[in-house]
């Protein structure tokens, strides 16, 4: 069979272009530290990459909404801290001014420092975030207020005085209890596996609830010093305090009985806050150990071995020399090269 000077030559360039193109992409594979830069260079682990890199940066967004959630319930729990401070304050008031030595004038005097508790207590009530969005407003973040002073009920007390009524929660018209559950705004830290959103987030580990219902954590159950027909708030106790005192009388037991009930209410909706924090920090903590693994199992397909790079980069190197140094013996195979 007759070979030409052709055939030598483009087997030559095609050979000595295979070691470069070897060269080059053991070069970028060392260069990049990564061994898969394109699909083409593992479609086998291209899918795996894609499946391992989707899952890291969900757990790195529920992480964030973490720590968003873990700063939304720091805020909500300063804030229920103070209002515990306020009620405290009223209550040692209200008792004092139940001694019969103290008089009507004395009891006048204290109404105004009273007055200056509720105003504290209602900017605590209607606190919000840096957003702009109620911590007590339940599903109604971006309402104006949680609670409003209710002008209807003023006709029960003395001029200037009025009693207050929770409008954040939508369910605001149902059963105390039966609200509990209902109304509030949540942010998801884990994978959910059912897809499914649960308003109570003491059964969906996935989500956490970022706000509260001014009506449940404001709220007394079976308060006794209001009168029927008023919504029973701890404000409300205090404005009805607040008219006994402006009357200059000597306020009833009922109000220290449900103040300290308030007390009570309030620091078990603290402590509920704390269980939620600790949720978002053991989520959090798990999450950070996944994506540990994660990035390990990705590192081990796709990731570069320097040891092994280096061995191909010089094999590729000397048999790109072999190929070269052979073209120049093709080159001296001609007939005309032993005709001179």
């Amino acid at each position: 069979m007759r070979i030409s000077t052709n055939f030598f030559h483009n087997n030559s360039f095609t050979a000595i272009n295979n070691h470069q193109n070897s060269i080059l992409e053991i070069q970028e594979k060392l260069n990049s530290g990564k061994r898969v830069n394109r699909p083409s260079d593992d479609p086998v682990a291209t899918p795996q990459i894609h499946a391992l890199n989707t899952t890291m940066n969900s757990l790195t967004q529920f992480e964030t909404n973490g720590e968003y959630a873990s700063s939304q319930l720091t805020l909500e729990e300063t804030q229920m801290d103070s209002a515990i401070e306020v009620t405290q304050r009223a209550r040692e008031l209200a008792i004092q001014m139940m001694n019969e030595t103290y008089s009507p004038s004395n009891r006048q005097a204290t109404a105004q420092e009273i007055g200056q508790l509720i105003d504290h207590l209602a900017s605590l009530m209607n606190s919000v975030n840096s957003e702009g969005e109620l911590l007590f407003g339940g599903s109604k973040g971006t309402a104006d207020r949680a609670f409003v002073g209710d002008a209807p009920n003023s006709g029960a007390l003395q001029p200037g005085n009025e009693y207050f009524s929770y409008i954040g929660n939508p369910n605001a018209g149902v059963d105390f209890d039966a609200r509990a559950n209902f109304g509030a705004r949540f942010v998801q830290i884990g994978f959910d596996p059912d897809h499914k959103s649960n308003p109570n987030d003491e059964g969906d580990p996935s989500r956490v609830r970022i706000s509260d219902q001014g009506g449940r954590v404001f709220g007394i159950t079976g308060a006794t010093s209001l009168p029927p027909g008023v919504d029973p708030s701890l404000i409300n106790v205090l404005m009805e305090l607040k008219d006994n005192l402006d009357q200059g009388l000597q306020p009833p037991a009922q109000i220290g009985d449900d103040l300290l009930k308030s007390i009570q209410d309030m620091s078990i909706e603290a402590a509920k806050i704390g269980s939620r924090q600790n949720k978002i920090e053991a989520v959090m903590n798990t999450g950070q150990d996944i994506t540990l693994a994660l990035k390990e199992r990705r590192s081990d397909i796709e990731d570069q071995d320097v040891v092994e790079g280096i061995t191909d980069l010089t094999r590729s190197q000397t048999a790109l020399q072999m190929a070269q140094q052979v073209f120049t013996r093709v080159q001296g195979l001609s007939l005309f090269d032993y005709l001179r």
